[in-house]
Parts: C-alpha cells; sequence; structure tokens
C-alpha cells in the first residue's frame, strides 16, 4: 500500500493517477466490477467499524446507519453492477445525408481523474455512491472525506486502499488548505457534495479548469400539505420522521409547511405527538436521535429561534456543548423572520396556515428560491403535479419526505442554487461519462456511391452539382427517419427511394 500523502503530495498524487489512467487500465468492463465489488466487500467487511465512527461523529442512531449509509450504499451499488454492461454499451444511431453508407454511434468515455469532496451529513453514502459512479464511468479518482468527521474519515483514509486499486484510487485527508491545494490540481471532472458557499469555490475552480462538475447543495424546502388528504396522520408521521432523521440534517427535508387551514391545528398537535412518540419526553437522552455536527452549528440555530421564529409549539432547547437540538415544532412563523432565510439543517420545522392551493403555492415560490425538492402531500394527483410544475424544484416527492434519496434509478440532483447536475444508478455512470459521437466511414470503395463527387470543388460553374446536393438533402434523410417497424417498414423504404432514384434521373437527363 501506498502511504497517506501530504498537501505537499496532492500534485504529484494526482499526477500519478493521471500516469494511470493514460495506460487505459481502468477502461474494461471487468476492472469496474472488480472496484464496485470491493467496495460492497469494504462495507459488509467493517459495518461495525463504520457504524462505531459516525456514533462518535454524528451519534447516529444504529437504524439510521443502516438506512441512510449502509443500505443506500449497497443498494446504489447493486444497481450499477446489474446494469454496467448494458450502459457501457454504444448506441447505434441513424446516418444521414452525404455520410451514408456510414456507421454512426454514441458511446460513452471516461473523463480520466474526477475529484470527490464529500460531505459531513452523510459521509459514507455521500462520498461512496460518487466514487461508484466515478469508476462506474472508468475514471480514476481523488476521494476526499469531510473534515468534520474525523473519525468515519480516518476509517476511510485507512480502508480504501486496501479494498481498491492504490494507483487508480487515492484518498486525501485534510481540511481547507488540503482543499483550496486540491481544487488548483488538473482535474477532468469535479464532484462535490455541501453547502451553496463552497458550492460556489469549487465551480469557480472547475470553471477556470473548463471542466464539467456535479454540485449537490440543498436549499430551502418546503412541504405543502393538501386540503385533501386521505390521512392526515399518515401526513404527520412521515413529515415528523423527515425532520428528525439524522438530527434534521439531511438536504431533502422540508426546513416549513404550508398547510390548509382545514388541517392546520390537527396537523400541529399530531407533529407534537410524533415527536413525543419517536424520542420520548426527553429526547436530549433518546438514543434514536443524532446530534449536530458542531457546537457551532448549534450556536447559528441557537440565534435563530431567538429572532421572531413563531410559537413554540414544542422543542426550542439547543445545548451547544452537546451537539444537541430539540425536535422542535413552531407555529406561523413570519415569513420575514431570519429562521425563514436559509435552510435549517436542524430538527425544526415550521408549519405557515393558508386558505387555498393559490395561496400555498405563491407562498413556496416566495421564500423558497430554486429548492432542492418539492415535497407534496396530498391524495389528488391533479394537485400533486400542479405543484412540481408550479414551484420548481430539482426533484419532487409527493405523500413522503426523504425516501426518493434511496431509490437508485431516477436522477437526484439540484438546479440553480440547490446544485448543479444529477447522479445515481445510470445517472452516476452518465454523470461520470462523457458522450462521444463516432462516423465509421470506409475507405476500400471507389464507387460514385460511397464517395460521390458532388462534394468536392470545384462548384462555381456546375450547377448540377447544386441539384444534386439539393436532391441528396431532402432524399436521404427520410430513409432512416422512419419509425415504422416490420414490412410496412421496408416498404416505406423502398418507395422512397424508387422515388429518390427516379428524380436523379430527370434531373440527369435535363442535364444532357
Amino acid at each position: 500500500l501506498k502511504p497517506r500523502g501530504t498537501m505537499a503530495d496532492i500534485p504529484e498524487t494526482v499526477a500519478s493517477l493521471r500516469r494511470s489512467f493514460n495506460t487505459g487500465v481502468t477502461r474494461p468492463y471487468q476492472w469496474r466490477v472488480k472496484q464496485i465489488k470491493a467496495i460492497v466487500k469494504l462495507v459488509n467487511t467493517h459495518e461495525k467499524e463504520l457504524e462505531a465512527a459516525m456514533a462518535i461523529d454524528l451519534k447516529k442512531p444504529a437504524m439510521e446507519f443502516q438506512l441512510g449509509e449502509i443500505g443506500n450504499t449497497l443498494l446504489s451499488a447493486a444497481e450499477v453492477l446489474s446494469n454496467l454492461k448494458s450502459w457501457m454499451s454504444p448506441e447505434t444511431m441513424p446516418c444521414f445525408g452525404l455520410l451514408v453508407p456510414a456507421a454512426c454511434e454514441s458511446r460513452k468515455e471516461p473523463y480520466g481523474v474526477a475529484l470527490i469532496i464529500g460531505p459531513y451529513n452523510y459521509p459514507i453514502q455521500l462520498t461512496l455512491k460518487p466514487l461508484i459512479g466515478a469508476i462506474a464511468g472508468g475514471n480514476c479518482a481523488v476521494v476526499k472525506p469531510s473534515e468534520l468527521c474525523p473519525a468515519t474519515s480516518k476509517v476511510l483514509v485507512r480502508l480504501i486502499p486496501q479494498y481498491l486499486d492504490n494507483d487508480c484510487v487515492r484518498v486525501v485527508e485534510g481540511a481547507v488548505q488540503e482543499t483550496q491545494t486540491l481544487l488548483a490540481q488538473p482535474f477532468d471532472f469535479m464532484f462535490f457534495t455541501g453547502s451553496n458557499r463552497v458550492g460556489k469555490i469549487v465551480a469557480k475552480a472547475a470553471a477556470e479548469l473548463l471542466i464539467p462538475c456535479v454540485l449537490e447543495l440543498g436549499g430551502k424546502n418546503a412541504a405543502i400539505v393538501d386540503e385533501h388528504v386521505d390521512s392526515i396522520e399518515v401526513v404527520a408521521r412521515r413529515l415528523a420522521w423527515g425532520v428528525g432523521f439524522n438530527c434534521g440534517q439531511s438536504c431533502l427535508k422540508p426546513d416549513y409547511i404550508v398547510v390548509h387551514a382545514k388541517h392546520a391545528a390537527k396537523l400541529k398537535q399530531l407533529l407534537v405527538k410524533n415527536f413525543t412518540d419517536f424520542y420520548g419526553a426527553k429526547p436530549q437522552d433518546s438514543p434514536d436521535l443524532a446530534r449536530q455536527i458542531t457546537s457551532n452549528a448549534c450556536q447559528r440555530i441557537q440565534k435563530l429561534l431567538a429572532q421572531d421564529a413563531g410559537e413554540v409549539l414544542c422543542g426550542g432547547q439547543v445545548v451547544p456543548e452537546e451537539r444537541y437540538i430539540a425536535p422542535t415544532v413552531l407555529g406561523e412563523t413570519p415569513k420575514g423572520a431570519p429562521i425563514m432565510q436559509e435552510e435549517l439543517f436542524a430538527p425544526i420545522i415550521s408549519v405557515i396556515t393558508v386558505k387555498d392551493m393559490d395561496e400555498a403555492i405563491a407562498y413556496v415560490n416566495e421564500v423558497s428560491k430554486q429548492p432542492l425538492v418539492m415535497t407534496v402531500f396530498s391524495s389528488s394527483s391533479a394537485v400533486i403535479e400542479r405543484c412540481i410544475a408550479a414551484c420548481p424544484a430539482g426533484c419532487a416527492i409527493s405523500n413522503d419526505t426523504l425516501t426518493n434519496n434511496v431509490q437508485p434509478n431516477i436522477p437526484f440532483g439540484g438546479y440553480g442554487a440547490s446544485g448543479l447536475g444529477s447522479y445515481h444508478g445510470r445517472f452516476s455512470f452518465e454523470a461520470f461519462s462523457r458522450n462521444v459521437g463516432v462516423v465509421r466511414k470506409q475507405l476500400n470503395y471507389n464507387t460514385a456511391v460511397t464517395d460521390p463527387f458532388i462534394r468536392y470543388p470545384p462548384f462555381v460553374g456546375n450547377p448540377l452539382k447544386a441539384k444534386l446536393f439539393r436532391w441528396a438533402g431532402f432524399y436521404l434523410p427520410l430513409l432512416p427517419a422512419f419509425s415504422l417497424g416490420g414490412t410496412v417498414k421496408g416498404l416505406l423504404k423502398l418507395a422512397v427511394l424508387a422515388l429518390a432514384f427516379l428524380h436523379l434521373a430527370t434531373l440527369l437527363a435535363k442535364q444532357q
């Protein structure tokens, strides 16, 4: 094993990965599958060690660790392993015009050397899932775990070199200085999960290099509760679960609920009840409630709660030295309150009453600018579709919270302020792959059909070439453009081909 590098070693680390990539070792299907299976083995073999590290960093409960870290990572790996061969296969495309006869295809090629910067809220899942995508795409990668989770970072730094090809995947541990040094290196792709502020720094670094990047950020997410819901009890339970999960440190977690007046009072009561049912009368003693990442994060929330945050229906306690924030329900928080101006990343939810769906949509669009997710609870598919269309977000979920992150075969990502690009499953493979168009022409034929004279000068004083160009431009695109199948398709092509050559013969006869 090669030793973990220092900040001074970062340039050589990236250079060595590029040398490895240039050998072509990462391109074969077999290498990619072997590395992804190695990640699966790493997670399964060292599950208890990873769980212990997460307990130190975030006091993450065992069930949340299983669902939010282990299960999610393994599900993503399984999706890629099941489909990677078909994703890698070139897609045959029709050829048009003077390209005929030829073969055309769209294929996926790796970028080269990718940088993956992981976050602290799900430091295993959100570090390894992008790595799975990078490997699936045939890239080398530098992985930078979050320095805010030192115990988990140390485990990943030790285990990744033991299981993965150390010539193609490296781990760099460190904080701001190391990250800045990494961002200055000549990477071919960058993947970042974290805050909007740091996302802008990563985007600027990628722009300086003229390379693509994926930014998984966050936003001020809202949940809309419609007048028509079959069970307000289920709505409240799922919302309370999404708010309390991982101590509210989920980028998909709603920060506030806009609820129809018909259900407002009942929803507030049920949220309070559910928090008590989930975490007991003393949530601070609950083994099922995680902790904030730092005391500074708690102090930020403490200040926001003290500034006209609305009626505290339950919770509100913050103990920075224990990194503890009580699950909190706020009633009718003023729209202009500081707590409504930024993403909370805490187990806090505000409940806002509205009279109808028009007011709900208007409220969300005023408070939430390009959020990561639109959450809507309704028994009406028409209402759900209206909210998804009228409240633009990176992704959407109806009648649940958070679980769209678990789904491995749909894209996950933000837009605008909440991020750039998407990943998960096939979309991870595509994110870390370049689309390359390939045209295959033949050289072993020298005929008027395979190498038509009309493409070559001189053109001036040769009206026949102009007529033949127009003829080719009109007829040749028609031949592969039919979407009908079977015998009908063949007959139609023959008819067009006959018509084309009849027209060609007419042109040539007139020229004579």
